[in-house]
């Protein structure tokens, strides 16, 4: 088994430390799968690899992180042990990585939330209303929530782009992934596996091309995001009550987040036919999550997605072509289903965001001077939908690959739902406050209370994720408002503290602090994008 010797650190200066890289992972993913593999031998140069730079590679400390965990894994079976172990290796990535940018960190902690999705699979096999089994809970669910406030703390520093890879995904997955790789046919399952909340067509996008460091940071904390909402199903909360939070805390994260390559994994998951949180939550629970999640991503005008504010050109259509068709889906999922009401207020935020404008600029820009087009007929999804899909007939490239696919899925039906609209706007009928939402649609500019007040309806649902993250400013303090209403149980954004003897990370952990309250207590929002920016 070829190992690279110990060598003085000017060895791996330049293309010298990538070379001595790549050839120990080479070597490492050779022998991950010989039964007589000994982890310490590779743990000794993955370590040397990462103290001769102060800004590792994502590579570096990823392997050894992983091999750090397999050592310290070996001797655990019961299931609290793994949570611990689990803690252990969120400690060892973070302080690893507390020189490294934002999203270098965010990326990292990939492992982590694959070995809790692992664990919180296993919860079926113990008892959950024993004291062993609220503790096996409670610890997971901390865990998952420190992970989600980590990655909030760390968008904060910037959000550019973090280059690609050295090495292909599958190959970090692969170290992690083990033994197991021998007895996986196709790499794409080794990915599939590794990735257990992402749709198949998430998991092909980052197995047919390079992967950048900015898009696994966005699957990440996509997961990341799922585990924490599928584990609150977990709660006795009535599922009316649970929905509601659940739009607070994710319409909050969102926009604390403020990451593109992550709304864009949600938005393309909600185009697939079933959630991939199916081994999580029952059939009826996923409908709920979806329910939940076409709020969040329809509703709400985010700032961090203003043309403006998305620079990359291919993401920006890709985004906004899958936006439109979740709009549309939503849409007439909820017009068959007879709630109009939310079919409308869809068809209305979709109108008065700036994606109608956005995509008729980028169509045609594509179709070019020579080809003449009337427009769309409206600003409906629907409208623009076929409008883009006449023109596709016609000959005209406006898609790309993975847009093509999805079109495939959609059926479009007749005209009436836009007449339907129309006509009642035309008849004078009030659709009511509780069919409209707008949030987060200025940024760092001032808000106006009584011209939003007046021009902006809010949904009932959403009182107070607009009235916690739509703030002003007031002699240097920001005003939040209460919603109004009955007493709710409300779920926890808990913080949490990783054991004092740890290993320190830096400025990422100011808001590790003890917190041994109950479960029961107020959303605690991420920054919203005015917080954040001032």
């Amino acid at each position: 088994m070829a190992l690279i010797q110990t060598q003085n650190s000017h060895n791996f200066i330049g293309e010298n430390y990538q070379i001595a890289l790549n050839n120990s992972i080479e070597n490492l993913l050779d022998a991950i799968q010989e039964p007589n593999f000994e982890i310490s031998n590779f743990l000794s140069n993955f370590e040397e690899l990462l103290k001769v730079k102060h800004d590792p590679p994502l590579e570096t400390i990823w392997v050894y992180s992983a091999l750090a965990f397999k050592k310290l894994k070996n001797e655990k079976d019961e299931i609290l042990e793994q949570v611990l172990a689990i803690k252990s290796l969120f400690e060892i990535i973070t302080s690893c990585s507390a020189s490294c940018s934002s999203l270098k960190s965010v990326a990292l902690v990939g492992p982590v939330v694959y070995e809790l999705y692992k664990v919180v699979g296993k919860l079926k096999e113990i008892d959950s209303g024993s004291k062993k089994g609220k503790k096996v809970v409670k610890e997971i669910k901390s865990l998952v929530d420190v992970v989600l406030g980590y990655v909030n703390v760390c968008v904060c520093d910037n959000v550019g782009y973090g280059g690609e890879l050295i090495r292909p995904l599958v190959d970090l997955v692969g170290v992690w992934m083990g033994d197991m790789v021998s007895e996986i046919d196709e790499k794409k399952r080794s990915l599939r596996c590794f990735f257990p909340l992402l749709s198949d067509e998430i998991v092909e996008g980052l197995s047919g091309k390079e992967c950048d460091v900015c898009e696994l940071a966005g699957v990440v904390i996509a997961e990341a995001f799922l585990l924490k909402m599928c584990l609150e199903f977990r709660e006795g909360v009535s599922r009316k009550v649970l929905q509601e939070e659940l739009r607070v805390w994710a319409v909050g994260s969102v926009t604390g987040f403020k990451n593109v390559f992550f709304f864009e994994t949600l938005v393309k998951m909600l185009l697939e036919p079933t959630l991939p949180v199916i081994s999580l939550l029952s059939s009826e629970d996923e409908i709920i999550l979806r329910k939940v999640l076409y709020d969040v991503v329809i509703l709400p005008e985010y700032s961090f997605l203003k043309p403006d504010r998305v620079t990359h050109q291919p993401v920006k259509q890709s985004l906004a072509m899958a936006r439109l068709m979740v709009t549309h889906e939503a849409t007439e999922t909820y017009r068959k289903n007879g709630d109009h009401a939310k079919s409308i207020s869809y068809i209305n935020a979709f109108s008065a965001s700036h994606l109608p404008a956005e995509l008729i600029k980028w169509v045609n820009k594509e179709i070019g001077m020579g080809n003449k087009s009337s427009g769309p007929n409206g600003y409906s999804p629907k409208a623009i939908l076929k409008w883009i899909y006449n023109l596709e007939d016609q000959g005209i490239n406006i898609l790309d690959n993975d847009m093509s696919k999805y079109r495939a899925r959609l059926v479009l039906s007749s005209l009436e739902t836009d007449n339907e609209q129309a006509d009642l706007i035309a008849n004078g009928k009030k659709l009511g406050t509780d069919v409209l939402f707008y949030i987060d649609n200025k940024g760092g500019e001032e808000v106006d209370e009584e011209n939003d007040d007046k021009n902006k309806p809010i949904s009932d649902v959403f009182v107070a994720a607009a009235h916690s993250l739509q703030s002003v400013e007031n002699g240097g303090k920001r005003k939040r408002k209460e919603s109004k209403g009955s007493e709710k149980k409300h779920l926890k954004f808990r913080k949490h503290s990783i054991n004092e003897n740890t290993v320190s990370s830096g400025d990422k952990f100011p808001f590790f602090e003890e917190d041994n309250s109950s479960s029961e207590g107020e959303v605690e929002n991420p920054l919203s994008d005015d917080e954040s920016e001032d």
